[in-house]
């Protein structure tokens, strides 16, 4: 009987979360900016017996998190659970990086989950009750040929993980990263 919210929920790893979720009873937000992807998630978890809404949401706009927290705050009354997954990966060498490639790659993977915690946070702490689970990476731990944006941007993630378990635990909320390897 919770609420939430999974980013990059439209394929791969987060459609998998939203339909975990789902099964286990979770009303999911399918958050991403892949409508058709995200309506046909929405559609299997519903095929499946359980519940989901979609939402438009590109992560890398703080107004945008704003808006969709309001809106499921307005309809479900909190939001409980929030996976930060949304991610991009590209590969390209470092001396090729350009200044725009780096800083999609840190709007999308980094700076994103900072917007999602910051905006469902007050009402976690309203609750006394959260969680939060924060998608990492292998390119956190070991870095990557090509991936340097990526591996600042995970690592990143682990620092902002760290930082809000400490902070935000005595007020019932737990706050986790979860870095996998290739799935």
């Amino acid at each position: 009987n919770k609420i939430a919210v999974v980013t990059g929920a439209a394929n791969g790893q987060g459609a998998s979360e939203a339909k975990l979720l789902a099964s286990e009873g979770a009303t999911v937000i399918v958050a991403d900016i892949r409508k058709e992807l995200g309506l046909s998630v929405v559609s299997e978890i519903d095929q499946l017996g359980g519940y989901a809404e979609y939402a438009k949401l590109d992560v890398r706009d703080e107004e945008n998190w704003q808006k969709l927290v309001s809106n499921i705050i307005n309809k479900h009354k909190r939001i409980d659970i929030l996976i930060n997954n949304a991610a991009i990966r590209p590969e390209k060498p470092f001396l090729e990086t350009t200044d725009a490639d780096w800083h999609q790659v840190l709007d999308v993977d980094l700076n994103a989950a900072f917007y999602g915690c910051r905006a469902v946070l007050p009402g976690m702490v309203s609750n006394r009750w959260g969680r939060i689970i924060n998608l990492t990476g292998m390119n956190a731990i070991h870095g990557y040929s090509g991936r340097a944006p990526v591996s600042v941007a995970k690592h990143g993630i682990w620092g902002l993980t760290k930082a809000l378990a400490k902070e935000f635990g005595p007020s019932g909320i737990t706050v986790n990263a979860i870095s996998p390897g290739p799935i």
